[in-house]
This record gives structure tokens, sequence and C-alpha cells, in this order.
């Protein structure tokens, strides 16, 4: 018996909600580099940085992953490997293994769902398959967050206040919105990444000191 749409809409936002236990809040994704060194300095700055990882990094390679292991392109073990493989620092590596550990812990005591020891886009995807969530649902929803936790992040950090971040996600919407049609039909030749501002600045942040959050 498939699941009813409605439950599909709210299954979705439970586990990309900010109170699901993954600790994402612990994470800036290198942003916390980028604004102690004056990179990021005000919604305009942030808004392109995003931009640029969201097109060119790990937001547009994760969405890709998302969508491979919801329709299953190819084993769960093979597409994590190579997720893994396509970490730029050790705090991405860190980033996505112990989120995507967390979201296998709630994902098995919940829904009594096996997508453990996988990263986090993965994991996702492998629920997302199991419970018969269509990818053109998780794929924006997971960018969606991905994109609201970065805001979050600068918002904390305090170059933006939280009515300017809310103005950056609006922003942010269209792109999303076509990042996740072309992430939801991409195969394992559009997986490509090129932003070394954002890698680099994850790089930096491994011996940065002091510093708030864990990459």
């Amino acid at each position: 018996m498939s699941t009813p749409i409605n439950d599909k809409i709210l299954t979705v936002m439970q586990w990309l909600s900010p109170a699901f236990p993954i600790g994402s809040f612990a994470y800036s994704h290198g942003l916390e580099w980028a604004i102690s060194t004056g990179c990021l300095i005000d919604a305009a700055t942030l808004e392109g940085w995003i931009t640029d990882v969201l097109e060119y990094g790990s937001g547009r390679t994760d969405a890709i992953i998302l969508a491979l292991a919801v329709r299953g392109v190819l084993p769960f073990d093979k597409l994590n490997a190579m997720s893994l493989a396509l970490c730029a620092s050790q705090e991405r590596l860190s980033e996505t293994q112990t989120q995507g550990q967390a979201t296998g812990k709630v994902m098995r005591d919940v829904w009594k769902i096996g997508c453990e020891e996988m990263v986090l886009p993965v994991a996702l995807g492998a629920a997302a398959a199991h419970r018969s969530i269509p990818v053109d649902l998780i794929v924006p929803a997971y960018l969606h967050a991905f994109s609201s936790n970065l805001i979050s992040v600068a918002v904390r950090l305090v170059p933006v206040g939280q009515t300017q971040g809310q103005r950056v996600l609006l922003a942010l919407h269209p792109l999303i919105d076509a990042l996740a049609q072309e992430a939801s039909n991409a195969d394992l030749d559009d997986l490509t990444s090129c932003t070394f501002l954002s890698d680099v600045a994850s790089m930096r942040h491994e011996t940065q000191i002091p510093r708030i959050f864990k990459t």
C-alpha cells in the first residue's frame, strides 16, 4: 500500500527540520572561516557564496547523489564511496559522515529503516526510497534545508540579521527549484565540482582558532 502524499510531505519536513537530531546546527561548511576573514560581510556576499556552493559545489553534488540514491541508479555502498571521494577536506568528510550516521540511527530507531554507516545524502536517499518518497520532493527540500542552515550560520555570526537572512533564502528559491529539477534527472557523468574558495575555507577552518562550529 502506497503512503499518502500528505504523509510523505510531512515526513520530509520532519527529516529536514532543524529539530531533527543530527546536529546540523554545529556545521558551518567553512562559512565561519569565510566570515572571520572578511570574505562574507553582508547579505549580498552571503547570497553569492551560497549561490556558488549550490550551482558549482557540494550543494549540487550532494543533490545529485541524493537523487541517484532515491532512483536506485547504483547500490548504496557504491554511491557512498563516491560521495566520500568527492569531499574536498577532512572537515567536509566528517560533516557528511557524522550527520549521515546520526540520520541512520534515527531512521533505524523511529522508522525501522536500515541506512546506517552512510553519508548524509545517501542515507536520506535510501530512507526516501524505502518510504517511496519521490525524488522531486526530497531533493528541493534537501537543498532548501542546506541553504537555510548556511544562512543560520551567518545570522549567528552576525554579518546579516534574521530578516536579511530570510530575504537571502527567498532570493535563492528559483535557483533551488532549477537545481532540484536538474539534479533529479542527473546521472553519474553530471557529478562535477568547482568551488575552490569554499573548499579552501573548509580546509583552513580545520586549524582556525578560536572557532564556534565543528566545520
